[in-house]
């Protein structure tokens, strides 16, 4: 008899248990669970269990055993949370002063400043569950920056080569993943397009 498998948005799992810990991190009610699965012995279990199962925590979904089972169970996390649970550190923090013309109600300009700040972070690969492709040594990190989006306010967190990171520099970080005519800009060329729109 073929061992049964378990999906959840599209991704195989081996363990229902699992599949049941994403569901409890995603505040599903035993209700919403059930009508997700047809065999009648599956739902048997799930009544017996779903109230003692224990939302999937970072830790275990970073231990599954690939990483489109490490990708749907970390997207029901806030990146915040990653974060602190995966002990990323602060390599860089750098913040730059603009000015941007604005329009009011009345469709008049006024002339708006305020700061933009991009902090570029390291996690072990280690914390991740990650091997280096290229071999590597046992401090292999993964950098990304923090940014964010000025006209709607939202923070983005953007990977970035280990190359890249380990210039410890936030501002040339972001400008890495800026590309024009397909070659990422330099520190410079950034700069020189952020006081351009000011």
């Amino acid at each position: 008899m073929k061992p049964q498998k378990f999906y959840t948005q599209g991704i195989e799992f081996e363990n229902i248990n699992t599949v049941l810990k994403i569901y409890k991190k995603q505040q599903k009610t035993l209700a919403e669970v059930l009508t997700i699965f047809t065999q009648e012995s599956n739902k048997a279990l799930i009544v017996n269990v779903y109230d003692s199962i224990e939302p999937i925590t970072i830790k275990e979904a970073m231990s599954l055993a690939n990483s489109e089972q490490r990708a749907a169970a970390l997207k029901h996390f806030p990146i915040e949370e990653i974060i602190v649970s995966l002990k990323a550190k602060l390599v860089d923090k750098q913040t730059i002063k603009k000015s941007q013309v604005r329009w009011d109600e009345n469709l008049k300009p006024y002339k708006y400043d305020f700061e933009d700040t991009y902090e570029l972070y390291a996690i072990s690969a280690n914390a991740l569950n990650v091997q280096p492709r290229w071999g590597g040594g046992q401090d292999y990190k993964i950098y990304f920056v923090k940014c964010k989006c000025a006209s709607t306010d939202r923070q983005y967190y953007l990977y970035v080569p280990e190359f890249m990171g380990l210039k410890q520099d936030a501002i040339e970080a972001i400008a890495w993943t800026m590309r024009f005519d397909n070659q990422p800009l330099s520190k410079q060329q950034y700069l020189n397009l952020m006081y351009s729109e000011t």
